[in-house]
């Protein structure tokens, strides 16, 4: 006999097999709804994606999610690829960057930058961005205290 507000499917067999699939289907959708963001702080790179296509760079302070060796169009609608330059030429790395307006929009120890704001002590260019067309935007990156 159903109790008032039950559902009977014919079975209770059923009903069990009905609440695990929307149980499961339920924490599918929030863990997918909350997959962490370029820019995001971590600790390793399981906490910037489980399959592997984010990575956490530790060398920034808190981690920061990000993803390695980017090409112009490359990175998330909320990110910019953007080319750091060691000391030589040859040792230039790409990096997706959380994209930004302000510095508010950066967490703790960054601030939203423009590649051409940032010098070596030599007064070399220490970046750019990649993405055809948006080298005037801004990008999160560490400060110094």
């Amino acid at each position: 006999m159903a109790r008032a507000g039950e559902i009977v499917y014919g079975s209770r067999a059923m009903t069990r097999h009905l609440a695990s699939w929307l149980l499961a289907f339920g924490l599918g959708t929030l863990a997918l709804g909350c997959k962490p963001a370029i820019g995001d702080n971590c600790s390793n790179s399981i906490d910037c994606s489980p399959r592997g296509e984010r990575i956490c760079d530790l060398a920034q302070p808190g981690g920061y999610c990000t993803i390695r060796n980017c090409e112009s169009g490359t990175c998330p609608d909320d990110a910019l690829c953007v080319e750091w330059r060691g000391v030589l030429e040859r040792t230039a790395d790409a990096w997706c960057m959380k994209s930004c307006g302000k510095d508010s929009d950066c967490r703790g120890d960054y601030r939203c930058v423009l590649a051409g704001e940032l010098f070596d002590d030599d007064g070399n260019p220490l970046a750019s961005v990649l993405d055809e067309g948006r080298a005037a935007h801004r990008f999160c990156a560490a400060t110094n205290p």
